[in-house]
């Protein structure tokens, strides 16, 4: 047979192996370089370390082309571009590039870091999804990722003094779950690797990590099998047609908003403020993230409270604009997206042209009408809320009615899974507190990087309320019925929420009880909801309320509903039906 001996060294086990072995040691040597401080000869041996791995990665990638080549498939493009950028690495570093520094391994260390991710990305797609269904491959991708952002920040070169575990985890967790409840302060604890390495866990944790790891494994591999578009289409929940194209507009939606967002924080903030322009950027692109990912992290020890910042009404409104973006949904802003764009091209047509406007009249999904019908209604009741109950309170500080009703229109939609704070709500009135607790525990639509029960499933469940009422057998909205198992689904959502939030605020005030009711039962919801909203107790929570916590943040980011479809095996659909018989109710 023809190239025998090539293909015996070429078997699949041989590439994996080496595979793994490569990005095994890099992972050794990335830990080894970000995370100590290394004296002069240990520098170099990682400098040949870091340039042994490029060419390691280098065979690797030569021996997947091959397989590639003797199984007479087609080359990936972007595979031919990675062995060139290796190749072009390997060939200057015998040059002593002055701007590449003296140990000249900064760039062996980025392609390293792209060759890690992208591997493990490839490796996660592929994946036997007998063992997997994806309700427990979300909820385990979640975990991994809390595991890994805990160990980094253990780190010593990720903290400016030592944390321990707890606090560790605490962390990893509200930043993947994208909470902003911390019981360190991000500013100060925190070094410049330990904060990036916190905005990394809120981009990731906030779109997913299979959105992540799925849009990187398409994208070097260059095709996908109908299993990993499957498994794709039933996380994104989308159609199978366009599920590798949804995870794509995501991405790119998220970066550009965020690069918009950065540019006008940038803007927004004056720059006597700041050090230099690098402490200027680095501040708008923290809260860029953190707020289109409605995390709610800030650098400032008092969040948004910390003087200047209270009283930067424009900071306000972007960040405003940017929490709620992200909180729409991705869907939802995808499906109204087109309609604009098909509304505009028809009236441009029309007026060039004469011809009459298409008619589109469901392009506009249900969902997407009830989510932001929903929505809309959320943030007129928390913002005329704030004013009404707030305008002597906390709102007096402000001097003028534009500086209060921005203050009032940020503190009403910022429940809704932000997290960002202008106002001390410690020292809120019970009503706006009450209101708070109601916007948090709602919280942001589904398919978006916030949390909470989900707008539409609040929507559901009022209309089957005011449904029955009426009589009607039917749940109907906006010319539509809403099928049985939607209406099941919200309200089996809200019962489970319902009970786990009163288990997890009976338990956390059994340990903590002398914080008080009110401040522990906002944490709980504040922790499921993923706001990270406090009332100023989380700091002052011993090891085991924390870690009570950090399992409510957990079931509230992956919800309930999820976690409990991952865990119990799911039963076949029969093909009887047994005899119908009400139960009496109330």
């Amino acid at each position: 047979m023809k190239y025998t001996l090539l293909r015996t060294v070429l078997r699949k086990e041989v590439v994996g192996l080496a595979r793994l072995t490569v990005i095994i040691l890099a992972v050794f040597l990335m830990l080894l370089e970000f995370g100590y401080r290394a004296d002069k000869s240990t520098s170099a041996l990682l400098d040949q370390l870091s340039y042994g791995l490029v060419i390691a990665a280098t065979f690797v990638t030569l021996g997947s082309l091959f397989r590639t080549w003797l199984r007479e498939l087609p080359l990936r493009k972007a595979e031919m571009f990675w062995l060139i950028a290796a190749l072009a690495l390997i060939s200057t570093k015998p040059l002593h590039l002055e701007v590449w520094g003296a140990d000249q391994r900064w760039p062996h260390l980025v392609f390293l870091f792209f060759f890690v991710f992208i591997e493990i990305s490839r490796l996660e797609i592929g994946r036997n999804s007998v063992l997997f269904n994806p309700a427990l491959l979300f909820t385990s991708s979640f975990f991994l990722l809390i595991s890994i952002g805990a160990a980094l920040f253990m780190l010593p070169n990720a903290t400016t003094r030592s944390i321990d575990l707890v606090d560790a985890v605490f962390t990893s967790t509200s930043a993947v779950c994208v909470t902003g409840l911390t019981t360190i302060d991000v500013g100060k604890d925190l070094t410049p690797m330990g904060q990036w390495v916190l905005l990394g866990l809120i981009q990731i944790g906030g779109l997913g990590v299979m959105t992540f790891t799925s849009f990187f494994a398409f994208f070097f591999k260059g095709r996908s099998s109908l299993e990993e578009q499957l498994r794709i289409r039933d996380i994104a929940n989308t159609s199978l047609s366009s599920a590798r194209s949804f995870i794509t507009r995501v991405i790119l939606f998220t970066l550009s908003v965020e690069v918009i967002g950065v540019m006008f924080i940038y803007l927004s903030v004056p720059e006597e403020n700041f050090t230099g322009v690098g402490e200027r950027l680095f501040f708008s692109i923290f809260h860029s993230i953190s707020a289109f990912n409605n995390a709610g992290f800030s650098t400032q020890s008092l969040g948004l409270y910390e003087l200047p910042y209270r009283f930067n009404y424009a900071l306000m409104w972007v960040l405003a604009l940017l929490f709620i973006f992200g909180g729409l949904g991705f869907g939802i802003i995808f499906n109204f997206s087109k309609y604009t764009r098909l509304w505009i091209v028809g009236r441009i047509r029309r007026f060039l042209t004469g011809t009459p406007c298409e008619r589109h009249p469901r392009l506009v999904n249900m969902s997407s009408r009830l989510a932001l019908q929903v929505t809309s209604i959320l943030i007129a009741v928390g913002t005329v809320a704030v004013l009404v109950f707030e305008w002597n309170g906390a709102l007096a500080i402000h001097p003028t009615w534009w500086g209060r009703f921005s203050a009032a229109f940020f503190t009403g939609v910022t429940p809704r899974t932000a997290g960002f704070n202008v106002v001390e709500y410690g020292s809120l009135a019970v009503p706006t507190l009450m209101i708070t607790l109601l916007l948090m525990y709602i919280g942001a639509s589904p398919g978006s990087t916030g949390g909470g029960i989900k707008t539409t499933t609040f929507g559901v469940a009022t209309l089957n309320i005011f449904s029955t009422a009426r009589g009607r057998r039917r749940v109907e909205y906006g010319g539509r019925e809403l099928s049985h198992v939607s209406v099941r689904r919200a309200f089996a959502a809200i019962v489970l929420s319902l009970v786990f939030l009163g288990l997890s605020v009976t338990v956390i005030t059994s340990m903590e009880s002398d914080l008080g009711l009110l401040p522990l039962a906002f944490e709980c919801f504040s922790a499921f909801s993923t706001v990270g909203l406090t009332m100023g107790v989380t700091g002052l929570l011993g090891d085991p309320a924390k870690l009570v916590l950090v399992g409510v943040m957990f079931v509230g980011r992956v919800s309930a509903l999820t976690l409990l479809i991952g865990v119990l095996r799911q039963v076949q659909v029969t093909s009887y039906r047994y005899p119908k018989e009400d139960i009496l109710i109330n």
